[in-house]
């Protein structure tokens, strides 16, 4: 009898443990609803590649690929100090992204992409309407390359005759500007060597980059161009580390020919009489633009009797530099205004007492008229002190890269540099 009730006391027990585990385990289990499957909805993203066609316009383009004109405004507005997309140029890529949220019927503009030229583009991104641009280098593989030769005719000749040569051509001849007129002191015979990168992507090259280096034998006398970067700034120095960018520059524009010299004693064209030419005449065809010969500041502006219309600017050092027979001047260049070297202030016209499309320049020193082509003028900045030892490292590489490509019986482009980003 004890026996028995001892069974039923340890029965009842037990069926109370098992009866509290599967109310427990049942309240842990998760709900479960069948036939009821967890979706996950994702933004609709369309990107549209095309073309810019000869006469259109970002409106015309925005209108073509169904986007809301509304955005019109803050991309130009975004992108208006990198880049202005109000005249756009034929034959130019872009893209647009769009994303269409779950739930709308709306497209809204995510980024636009427009290739400014093969070495740049712009990126104007939307985030939360709030619109930024970003001018930016494609990123292309590059490569050294070497290209000489010897002048017959003239530098575009002897480099080559695509629109990538001539491009070629005319950086070369900035680089050495200060120190060689290649219109007047080019000789035949007279020797190049260039190394610059060049741009491939998808095994295609597409074009030049940067002249790294250049050597240039000018009737015997040999000058040498090295690229170095100084705060983020890129310049040409020769191997002992002085700018090759002085503080005026003898030719402020691109000329054909020089038309009438620096004299004393010239028959005037127009006047038919003997008086002083005290400056230079570059021809050019009309509308060529010309640029400040070196910083300064504009002390006059506007017309000025038979020099017609006329830009005169003040430099350090005693100097100032006369820009005449200016078919017109830019806008904004007037009396008080600060210029940069390179900057255009006009462009060539003929003006006041003139035969033909022309710029008549001319520099004074402390109050006396100079011949601009054979004036003496202070270089620019050379290589800090600081940076010396890192610019030598860097010419030394350039050197001995001419060298080995020079020594190829065939110049091909071996040595890679890394990619922009």
């Amino acid at each position: 009898m004890k026996r028995i009730f001892s069974f039923i006391i340890l029965l009842f027990i037990l069926s109370g443990f098992l009866y509290i585990s599967n109310i427990s385990g049942r309240e842990s289990l998760p709900p479960s609803y069948p036939g009821h499957p967890v979706s996950l909805e994702l933004p609709e993203i369309k990107r549209v590649v095309g073309v810019v066609n000869k006469g259109e316009s970002l409106f015309d383009i925005f209108k073509k690929e169904g986007i809301s004109l509304k955005y019109l405004p803050e991309v130009t507005r975004a992108s208006k100090k990198l880049y202005n997309l109000v005249k756009l140029k034929p034959m130019r890529s872009y893209v647009i992204t769009t994303v269409k949220e779950p739930g709308s019927d709306k497209e809204k503009l995510s980024v636009f992409k427009y290739s400014i030229n093969d070495l740049e583009y712009l990126k104007v991104i939307n985030h939360d309407d709030r619109f930024t641009a970003l001018r930016k280098p494609v990123n292309y593989e590059r490569r050294y390359a070497l290209i000489s030769g010897s002048i017959e005719n003239n530098l575009i000749d002897a480099i080559g005759p695509t629109d990538e040569h001539q491009r070629l051509a005319i950086e070369l001849a900035e680089i050495f500007e200060s120190e060689i007129d290649f219109v007047t002191e080019l000789r035949k015979g007279d020797r190049f060597e260039i190394l610059v990168e060049e741009l491939w992507k998808d095994n295609a090259f597409k074009g030049y980059g940067k002249i790294k280096a250049a050597r240039f034998v000018n009737n015997g006398k040999t000058y040498e161009a090295y690229l170095y970067s100084i705060d983020g700034k890129q310049y040409y120095f020769d191997r002992k580390g002085r700018s090759l960018k002085k503080a005026l520059l003898r030719a402020p524009l691109r000329f054909k020919y020089i038309s009438s010299r620096f004299s004393y004693h010239r028959r005037h064209p127009v006047l038919k009489i003997v008086r002083p030419h005290l400056g230079v005449d570059y021809a050019a065809p009309t509308g060529t633009p010309v640029s400040a010969a070196g910083n300064g500041t504009v002390v006059f502006a506007g017309w000025r009797g038979a020099y017609g219309k006329c830009v005169i600017i003040r430099h350090p050092n005693g100097y100032k530099t006369y820009y005449g027979h200016l078919s017109r001047i830019k806008r904004g260049i007037r009396k008080g205004r600060k210029v940069s070297q390179g900057e255009i202030i006009g462009y060539v016209g003929s003006t006041g007492l003139a035969t033909g499309p022309h710029l008549d320049y001319r520099v004074k020193k402390n109050g006396r008229f100079i011949n601009p082509l054979r004036m003496k003028v202070p270089r620019d900045r050379p290589v800090p002190r600081k940076y010396m030892a890192d610019f030598i490292a860097q010419i030394t590489e350039y050197q001995e890269t001419m060298a080995r490509l020079s020594s190829e019986k065939e110049p091909v482009l071996k040595a890679e540099l890394p990619a922009s980003n």
